[in-house]
């Protein structure tokens, strides 16, 4: 199936939100390609924690049946100051069809989307990468790259990408879903400007003994942000927030270490490590959020911590919303203007969660703690809009998001 060279939406970048995207929109009716530069999706199955919003949207589309057949609810988010757990938020009473966050693999998510927009008519296009585009006054001028491997060199061979064509493409609106190095950002020249320092972890997933439950767990040190998740499969996952100029070995001796410093209530020795990683989140906000035809979502407009998965499930919403405006202009002749006032409300709510400021206040009676670290426990608290206002207002705190 080659890209054709004009349609109604384009959408870069075919994880989580660009999928759920695109599948929004031809749901829809909406003449949709998507595009990314990888060679195929996710073959790793690090673990993404939905939200419960996230959660109804997929299923509206029927993409979250099958998905929760393959990951792990979780109830409550416990919160610890090294070795007291201080206190919890009870994640059961966001959305009465799915009371409980869900921990699945992306690779899984991946697939489930995938599937159906295969059911819809809609195929991936995979080595197909953004070179520039232009907004004019009817549509939108994309240059894609093809990408295909080469073989060189005698008589030692190796491999490398190449341009093998150059597709010009006439879409009539852009949703660009392609992440942390979004051409599409780049080509609407909007900024990606720093909100808070950096953060790095070092990630471990490893084999339970015992159940590891329903509850994840967020450890806060004086120098560092912890969290241990319960994965499908009898796995568990701990994220440790490390120096990122002297990182530790990732040896169950040094995971071993870690647990006792950090968490020293975890019960029990880890005896294996199924798989690690090295990765740094960075507070970070597009703005604009879109320009003309051209719109974000995700992390190609929003970057945050990783205890409470903001980013993502923010993103999917995004994604309904771009969706639904979109189609609504093309479709119900619904004024272009709904654009513009897309990327104000995406800037001023992620204004709020990156740098809160005055509008994230304790309330009286709030415990010593929370008042203490409520700046910390915001991008922890698995939520967005109301049903975040709800879970902070369980620890005495509240966010203006107006």
């Amino acid at each position: 199936m080659r890209l054709k060279r004009d349609c109604q939406v384009l959408v870069t970048g075919a994880g989580p939100v660009g999928l759920f995207a695109a599948l929004s929109l031809a749901e829809r009716g909406i003449d949709v390609q998507i595009i990314d530069k990888e060679w195929r999706g996710s073959s790793h199955s690090y673990a993404l924690a939905l939200h419960p919003e996230a959660l109804r949207l997929l299923d509206a589309l029927g993409a979250a049946k099958d998905l929760i057949k393959q990951g792990r609810r979780v109830t409550s988010l416990g919160f610890y100051m090294g070795g007291d757990r201080v206190g919890a938020l009870d994640l059961t009473g966001q959305d009465e069809a799915f009371p409980y966050l869900l921990v699945a693999p992306q690779s899984a998510l991946e697939q489930v989307l995938e599937s159906q927009l295969k059911k819809r008519g809609v195929g991936i296009h995979w080595n197909h990468q953004t070179l520039s585009l232009k907004s004019g006054d009817d549509a939108v001028a994309v240059k894609v790259a093809l990408m295909e491997k080469y073989t060189t060199g005698y008589p030692v061979t190796h491999t490398e990408w190449g341009i093998a064509r150059v597709i010009d493409v006439q879409a009539e609106y852009v949703v660009g879903a392609d992440g942390y190095h979004s051409m599409v950002r780049k080509g609407i020249g909007s900024r990606y400007e720093h909100l808070g320092p950096a953060e790095t972890y070092t990630v471990f997933e490893f084999p339970c003994a015992d159940d590891p439950g329903t509850e994840a767990k967020a450890v806060f040190l004086s120098d560092s942000n912890n969290v241990l998740w319960p994965l499908s499969a009898g796995r568990s996952r701990w994220s440790f927030q490390i120096d990122p100029d002297s990182p530790p070995e990732p040896t169950l001796k040094n995971l071993n270490e870690l647990v006792r410093i950090r968490a020293p209530w975890y019960e029990g020795r880890i005896e294996e490590i199924y798989w690690n990683t090295l990765v740094m989140f960075e507070r970070r906000m597009a703005e604009p959020f879109g320009e003309g035809r051209v719109m974000l979502a995700g992390d190609s407009g929003h970057i945050t911590g990783p205890v409470g998965a903001q980013s993502m499930n923010i993103g999917i919403r995004e994604a309904q919303d771009l969706a639904e405006r979109i189609s609504g202009i093309l479709t119900q002749g619904k004024s272009p203007d709904l654009l513009k006032s897309y990327s104000a409300e995406r800037t001023a709510e992620w204004k709020k969660l990156l740098d809160p400021g005055d509008s994230l206040r304790a309330r009286s009676g709030a415990p010593d703690w929370a008042r203490e670290n409520a700046r910390r426990i915001l991008p922890c608290a698995p939520a967005s809009g109301a049903a975040l206002a709800q879970l902070l207002g369980q620890l005495g705190l509240e966010l203006d998001l107006d």
